[in-house]
């Protein structure tokens, strides 16, 4: 229903559109840029999972070739095994290391729950002495204390007398020559704290294995090759599974544990995922670059797709039950034919473009003023053609197009056409030149104090 005359006293929007797509286009965006991230770290962590089932396979492989029973554990078939062997392996029942890899300056320590060592059992060994391990191996140990800025560190040096991986075993009348290297390579070792060179590089050393901890903690500082050495009792172990560990450098892992049959032994490994801070980096430029690749496609190609679902408009039997009015329009008809513009395409036309100035809107087509229900003649096809209709007439007499859906409904089996139209989001929207705006009922022509109203409106 138009009136081609008279002043509008139609309800504005008080917020702006606008600012409102604009800010579903924005979380639209953010959220694009978050499931870029998660995509990415996903994808990322998937490309590890080869690597991740190798060391799952070298565990459980490490595990059965050491043999255990109530006192002794035999492991010399993992000793001479010259394939890859895990990072960690301990007898769960008396917390012996039966393995731990080499650390040093360029490869600290990285897993704190196996990093911190028995400094109780090193004491021991202020004099050297001989001890047999739980896997039958004989080695001599040697440790001495060295005082390295403020912190007190143990320093421990072990040389194996008898070992699987030896074709000869080290006799006794040699043991004072052994005893003398072991404390000459525990003082170059402390020599090089002190000067803080890295004790990790090669020195040659007679020592088989040494290890250097804080005295005070236990927490490991330098792994050479290994010596026999426990863990604190009392400290928890790790379960078996997978988990993802930051160390205190920043640095992300994953690590893998496993466990024997009996769930005595536990064998681990630990994967290099990268630099929790590069990684950060990363992450936030694949952030930036989803979501502004996000919000120039929604601000492209979904603007009108936004504006129209913050339209709550009724369907055709709310409509009914309201009747027309600020946000309702009914439409007896519409000519389909694509070289023919009537009266009734043209009062269309001043709905939608009315609609678009002023308020969300929907016009039901196929509805006569009375609210009374007439129908159109359309098939599956027609349908197609009527919205092709609708939108062509629409691009090429409202400049520009506000945002506009058309869906059929079928009360009562008639077929009626719905179009949503949502309120636009720029300054007006004009049929032929001509800016129109919602009254009531009515479709108007806008009065000066209806366009200070739109400008006021776009403003905010």
């Amino acid at each position: 229903m138009v009136a081609r005359n008279g002043s509008s006293r139609g309800t504005f929007k008080t917020f702006s559109v606008r600012r409102q797509v604009n800010a579903k286009i924005l979380r639209f965006s953010l959220w694009m840029g978050v499931l870029a991230v998660a995509l990415s770290a996903g994808v990322y962590l998937a490309s590890f999972y080869p690597t991740l089932h190798e060391e799952r396979i070298n565990n459980q492989r490490a595990l059965s070739e050491i043999k255990c029973d109530a006192s002794t554990c035999d492991s010399s078939a993992f000793s001479t095994d010259p394939q890859g062997e895990p990072d960690y392996i301990i007898d769960g029942k008396t917390k012996f290391f039966l393995n731990f890899t080499p650390s040093s300056n360029e490869n600290p320590q990285r897993f704190p729950a196996f990093d911190v060592f028995d400094t109780a059992f090193f004491e021991k060994f202020r004099q050297p002495a001989s001890y047999r391990t739980l896997d039958l191996e004989t080695w001599r140990l040697y440790s001495q204390q060295a005082a390295v800025g403020r912190r007190i560190m143990e320093i421990t040096v072990g040389y194996a007398m008898k070992a699987p991986y030896k074709m000869f075993d080290t006799p006794p009348s040699v043991i004072h020559q052994v005893d003398a290297k072991l404390k000459a390579d525990a003082d170059r070792i402390a020599d090089n704290l002190q000067r803080n060179i890295k004790v990790g590089s090669p020195q040659r050393l007679s020592a088989d294995g040494f290890v250097v901890t804080y005295s005070d903690t236990g927490q490991v500082v330098y792994r050479g090759l290994w010596l026999p050495a426990f863990i604190p009792q009392g400290r928890p172990l790790p379960k078996p599974g997978t988990r993802l560990y930051v160390d205190p450098s920043s640095e992300l892992y994953i690590v893998r544990t496993d466990a024997d049959t009996g769930n005595r032994l536990l064998s681990t490994s630990i994967i290099h995922v990268g630099s929790l801070r590069w990684l950060a980096i990363l992450a936030a430029l694949i952030f930036l670059f989803a979501s502004l690749t996000a919000r120039w496609l929604a601000r492209r190609f979904l603007r009108n797709y936004f504006a129209l679902s913050s339209a709550a408009l009724p369907d055709i039997h709310e409509a009914l039950l309201q009747g027309e009015g600020q946000r309702i329009e009914f439409k007896r008809a519409f000519p389909l034919e694509e070289m023919r513009t009537d009266s009734a395409a043209t009062e269309l036309l001043k709905s939608i473009a009315a609609f678009g100035n002023t308020n969300d809107g929907a016009i039901f087509v196929g509805v006569d003023d009375h609210g009374i229900i007439k129908g159109l003649q359309l098939n599956h096809k027609g349908r197609d053609s009527f919205e092709r209709r609708i939108r062509s007439i629409a691009r090429n007499h409202i400049r520009p197009t506000p945002p506009i859906e058309i869906t059929f409904e079928e009360p009562r089996g008639l077929v009626v056409a719905r179009i949503a139209v949502a309120h636009g989001m720029v300054l007006a929207h004009l049929l032929n030149g001509v800016i129109y705006v919602r009254n009531g009922s009515s479709d108007v022509q806008a009065q000066p104090e209806d366009l200070n109203k739109l400008v006021a409106e776009y403003a905010l």
